[in-house]
């Protein structure tokens, strides 16, 4: 065999890798994000279950990104994160996530674990309104509005720092797992903050019946805020981290 054609990537087509390598590092200068902090229902333990993450509590953080800067992947990314626990490490788990661009989702799966799925998302500050929406198979799944001009002092403070992945591989010759692995991620240290203002926020979640956002309402939704900042994957710290290989 000639092994000369794994040198074009790490990853299919092996002529025209999908996903940029290496994907790390990239940046994203003028990176923003509307986001929303809330207390949800006893259905975030269901959701952890089949997981091997402890329920923290019942607070989560909805998100809209605007990752279009990006100098390796222009990306837009909605998210909802809860905070968990894995023997002694702390951190946020994505329940969902939405992105808009193929080689992002399956950089974001195939290298670190994250659930990744297409939508198709906005976000758009107009005023002291700042608006994130994300649309999957023609429904509004994610609607997040914050009004900064409605001063919110201080919200509570959701630990989401490191990421931690379930990074499941399936069976190539049958139903099942062929390996899981634990990922932690945290690329927070090198996140250069511009500017964040708080505001009141309102967020609605519709479902699909692969996606049931829904199952999270009614929610408390305590405040939210507007992120401008410049977003750095480093080597040192743009890569994942394996905690344990379970499988």
């Amino acid at each position: 065999m000639n092994r000369s054609v794994f040198t074009h990537g790490n990853n299919v087509p092996i002529q025209t890798p999908l996903i940029p390598d290496p994907f790390v590092p990239y940046e994203c200068k003028g990176y923003r994000s509307v986001f929303a902090i809330c207390r949800g229902q006893e259905v975030i333990r269901k959701y952890l279950e089949p997981t091997p993450f402890e329920y923290v509590d019942d607070t989560f953080i909805v998100s809209v990104s605007d990752f279009s800067n990006c100098n390796v992947v222009s990306f837009m990314d909605c998210a909802i994160v809860i905070p968990v626990k894995y023997k002694d490490v702390y951190g946020g788990y994505y329940l969902f996530e939405y992105e808009n661009d193929d080689s992002a989702i399956a950089a974001g799966r195939d290298l670190w674990g994250y659930p990744k799925k297409y939508a198709d998302i906005t976000l758009q500050a107009e005023g002291a309104t700042v608006k994130g929406q994300a649309v999957r198979k023609g429904t509004l799944i994610v609607d997040i509005e914050c009004d900064r001009s409605a001063k919110v002092d201080k919200l509570p403070a959701l630990q989401t720092y490191p990421h931690l992945n379930l990074h499941v591989v399936p069976k190539p010759d049958g139903p099942g797992i062929a390996a899981m692995k634990i990922i932690a991620r945290d690329t927070s240290p090198d996140f250069q903050l511009i500017s964040e203002e708080l505001g009141k926020a309102t967020v609605r979640l519709n479902g699909l019946a692969t996606d049931p956002l829904h199952e999270l309402q009614p929610i408390e939704v305590l405040g939210g805020g507007f992120t401008v900042g410049d977003f750095y994957a480093t080597e040192e710290h743009g890569w994942g981290r394996v905690l344990e290989t379970l499988i």
